[in-house]
């Protein structure tokens, strides 16, 4: 009899004390529960840094990367072309004939002179030699034999004139002068384009100059077409201008398959950042604009925690920042509106 009253005392006091351990934990979740309600839901993004892009875009012209007017040298009447308009030409190429008849006459005239004065100047040397003359007159017949011999050099110089010849290998444009023109010394007579390879002009401004170096690829796009292609920059002009403090810089560019015509436009795109920059990337929405710039919320310990930061490019989408940020960090990518420094926040997605 007493061992069952004592089982039964024993019974109760277990009930008891399991039905004080469940409240005990229905206690304790409710206040965890409680607790979760009280933090503000968020999305969040880990940023990663990354090598940093940065450029500035500006508009820029094709140029060839050699261009003459082809002119003559001498006025004469123009016998011939040997080349076709907008076709290609080769170094040294015959471009025109001019005539040379009245040349040709002379040089003739002038060497016949100069046969009959080396015979003068030898047979006076040999009687020089055996003192049957006086140097005087032997020096009289070497210098009508020198002077003889300039004329003749000065007219197959400018017989050498008469053929107009290509500097250097291109294209060529429309001529300026048909068969039978008379030319005129300077004449423009038509244009020499270097096309193989070509300059892209562009000018920046002043604050863009630490990034314009010598050597340094740029990228750049025409007009109907869709990928960009690459150049490397050649020479810049030796100061800023005055009015509009912009330097202007040619860039070399390949022209393969000649699909760059001078005279284009283009749009040409350079980097602004160091080549070791890392940035990192975050939606748009993680910003917070203000008097001083940019903030964004950090969460740390289960807390928002304002942080400055430095943007660089933007787009509706995207914002680059450039500094402000540590690798790893998570950022909070909405409700921000509703947040403040130090509220409790729940990451409920990462983006």
């Amino acid at each position: 009899m007493i061992n069952y009253k004592l089982n039964n005392y024993l019974a109760i006091i277990g009930t008891s004390i399991a039905i004080v351990a469940c409240s005990t934990q229905a206690a304790d979740n409710a206040g965890q529960s409680s607790a979760q309600s009280n933090k503000l839901p968020v999305d969040a993004k880990i940023v990663k840094a990354q090598p940093l892009s940065q450029e500035e875009s500006v508009a820029g012209s094709v140029l060839a990367n050699k261009e003459i007017s082809i002119a003559s040298e001498v006025s004469k009447r123009l016998l011939s072309i040997h080349f076709k308009e907008g076709g290609r030409v080769s170094k040294g190429q015959l471009l025109y004939k001019l005539d040379d008849s009245e040349i040709r006459a002379r040089l003739k005239q002038i060497q016949a002179e100069v046969s009959l004065a080396k015979l003068s100047e030898l047979r006076l040397s040999k009687l020089l030699k055996s003192e049957s003359i006086r140097q005087e007159e032997y020096d009289v017949a070497l210098t009508k034999l020198q002077s003889l011999q300039a004329s003749e050099e000065l007219l197959l110089l400018e017989l050498e004139k008469t053929n107009v010849t290509a500097p250097f290998s291109g294209m060529v444009g429309i001529t300026n002068a048909e068969v039978g023109t008379l030319v005129n010394i300077g004449q423009p007579l038509v244009r020499l384009q270097e096309q193989s390879t070509v300059k892209i002009q562009f000018t920046v401004s002043e604050r863009y100059i630490q990034y314009i170096k010598v050597g340094k690829k740029i990228s750049f796009s025409v007009l109907g077409a869709t990928e960009k292609q690459i150049a490397r920059i050649s020479a810049t002009e030796s100061g800023i201008d005055n009015e509009s403090r912009t330097i202007t810089v040619h860039a070399i560019s390949p022209n393969t398959n000649n699909k760059l015509t001078p005279g284009m436009s283009a749009r040409v795109y350079f980097s602004t950042a160091a080549d070791d920059a890392m940035g990192m990337t975050l939606p748009t929405e993680a910003l917070i604009p203000s008097a001083q710039g940019y903030s964004v919320f950090t969460v740390k310990n289960g807390a928002a925690k304002i942080t400055p930061v430095t943007v660089g490019n933007r787009t509706e989408a995207d914002a680059l920042i450039t500094s402000g940020l540590t690798d790893g960090d998570t950022v909070m990518i909405s409700n921000t509106l509703r947040s403040g420094n130090g509220t409790p926040v729940q990451v409920v997605s990462i983006k």
